[in-house]
């Protein structure tokens, strides 16, 4: 209520000023003066009732956009994003979720049920986003989530067009000893459709990916090493050649979940494990042959009523016959908060990252979470390899009740550089 009221009271000020600038010209003017200055005042007044009646909890008196969500026709919940990703630099961002609910969750109560539910699994989620950063990357994107037949039925789909200059210190499997900035480019598609068995929390399905990117210098290389000219310049032609492709990868996969997470959405209990194997073939139209490999489990834990405990797990390979090279944006790399995307790659990558929570009352909560990832070119390699640690602290606000979504914030610190991270559901 209170936020209801400072809108009400911001806006009378120009109102005010208009006022003064109509009335005092001529008393004449008064009637039309004072019509306008009755529309003006509904209208705020409007805002105002709209802002109480739709943005506030009536149980807690808490902001909360559950019944915005539900009630108002294309009502959205916008996620605005201070992008700080190391590995493209500052920007800015902006999302919309769309929640769909089927006809009979409308007219469902969230409460405690047999079952322990506090919230509804909207039928559908919708998403549409774009950013840029100042590095010249920019991207937008579309994407739906299905939970279908009383969630027998699971679909993941996102429509991703990147525009992206990253910095690797990779090509070919072979490190660099500085980085080397290219501009990747194309768009991409990637979806799942998994279905429950039974009444268990098995899910199988399949997977599909395809991507038609290409790839450039963001600057032309400049490489004087040798006293020639001439060879210096074949250097930079080669150089050219081998970073400026296009190239397109088409996979099909298989996808077996176990998943007994409380909500998907923002879990705080039960466990949530997932192999994926794709393949990538030419004969569904991918360029190049390759096979890859992920693994990722996620568990959850109630310690007590104020505290929660995370664990993520995950590892990833890539593998191709008679060690054929892969386009550098391929090869998976380490990916916890605080860490540049793609800073460290390999053909085997693992990590690890547990999150500890606080829940200080039903709406807010806080965090804290370290991890440690390893990336090499082969297995062998991977039991040597450094590990790489992030470190960092967070809050989440309980925003939309009715469904148990969260926003907030993590700020992480990596070996080279921290980044602010805006998060919108599930942190993993």
């Amino acid at each position: 209520m209170a936020l209801g009221m400072t809108l009400y009271f911001r806006l009378p000020l120009s109102t005010w000023m208009l006022q003064s600038m109509l009335c005092v010209k001529k008393r004449t003017l008064s009637k039309s003066c004072a019509l306008l200055l009755l529309l003006l005042g509904t209208s705020v007044h409007l805002q105002a009732s709209f802002f109480d009646d739709y943005m506030v909890d009536p149980n807690d008196g808490m902001l909360d956009a559950s019944q915005y969500l539900t009630d108002v026709p294309m009502g959205f919940l916008p996620v605005p994003t201070i992008i700080t990703e190391p590995a493209t630099g500052n920007g800015l961002g902006l999302m919309g979720i769309f929640f769909h609910e089927s006809d009979e969750q409308k007219k469902q109560r969230i409460g405690d049920d047999k079952q322990g539910k506090h919230f509804i699994l909207p039928h559908n989620i919708s998403i549409v986003g774009l950013g840029a950063t100042e590095n010249g990357s920019k991207a937008a994107g579309l994407g739906h989530m299905g939970f279908w037949l009383d969630d027998t039925l699971r679909y993941k789909g996102f429509l991703l067009y990147p525009d992206f200059n990253l910095d690797f210190y990779s090509l070919g499997g072979n490190d660099l000893p500085n980085p080397i900035e290219l501009n990747v480019t194309g768009p991409m598609v990637i979806q799942n459709l998994k279905a429950r068995l039974g009444k268990s929390h098995w899910f199988v399905g399949a997977h599909q990916i395809f991507r038609e990117v290409s790839t450039s210098l963001t600057n032309q290389p400049n490489f004087n090493l040798l006293p020639s000219d001439k060879i210096n310049t074949q250097i930079n032609n080669y150089i050219s050649n081998k970073t400026n492709d296009k190239t397109i990868t088409s996979g099909l996969g298989l996808i077996l979940e176990y998943d007994s997470r409380n909500n998907p959405m923002n879990p705080e209990r039960g466990y949530d494990y997932q192999i994926e194997i794709t393949r990538f073939d030419t004969a569904i139209g991918s360029d190049i042959d390759y096979d890859s490999y992920h693994f990722e489990g996620l568990n959850y834990w109630n310690l007590s009523k104020q505290f929660n405990l995370g664990l993520r797990l995950q590892f990833d390979e890539v593998s191709t016959a008679d060690d054929q090279q892969l386009p550098s944006y391929i090869p998976p790399s380490i990916d916890l908060r605080g860490v540049p995307a793609i800073r460290y790659q390999g053909n085997q990558v693992a990590v690890g990252e547990v999150e500890l929570t606080w829940k200080l009352d039903q709406r807010w909560r806080f965090n804290t979470f370290t991890g440690a990832g390893r990336a090499a070119s082969n297995f062998d390699e991977l039991a040597k390899a450094k590990n790489i640690k992030n470190y960092g602290i967070g809050f989440r606000y309980l925003i939309a009740k009715r469904y148990g979504f969260v926003m907030g914030a993590d700020i992480a610190k990596g070996p080279e550089d921290s980044a602010i991270y805006i998060q919108a559901g599930s942190t993993w």
